[in-house]
């Protein structure tokens, strides 16, 4: 400005009051991208931020996919978990997938039994007759 009120320098931009819980935050808060370096073996490292936004730690298992050309990498126990509800939905209210499950295996071991139990006696009723 001409009038001699133009400011200049620090007076373009002055200060605001400093919020450490701000920067706290912001310091926590992932980046959304990072740039990792693919080294031997092709292994890199995700960064800590990014694993702590995953929910996953050293030494828990990983699902790795290639998707239009990117690899994506998800937790395999949240990938669980997201699977279970999408089927949950399935599941009839009321019903026990579990008491399900056990009354078809008693089912098929009553049958196993009895098949067992009829070769048994066809066996043993052979050997009396000899």
């Amino acid at each position: 400005m001409a009038n001699g009120t133009e400011k200049v320098g620090f007076d373009e931009n002055p200060p605001t009051q400093f919020d450490a819980g701000a920067q706290k935050t912001l310091l926590r808060m992932p980046a959304k991208r990072e740039r990792v370096r693919l080294g031997e073996g092709g292994r890199f490292v995700i960064p800590a931020a990014m694993r702590e936004e995953m929910g996953v730690k050293p030494g828990e298992d990983l699902i790795l996919h290639v998707e239009n050309g990117e690899l994506r990498v998800r937790s395999w126990l949240r990938n669980l978990r997201r699977v279970q509800a999408e089927l949950s939905a399935l599941k009839k209210p009321g019903e026990s997938v579990v008491d399900e499950f056990l009354k078809e295996r008693r089912e098929e071991q009553r049958r196993s039994d009895r098949r067992l139990d009829r070769l048994h006696a066809e066996g043993t009723a052979g050997k009396g007759a000899k």
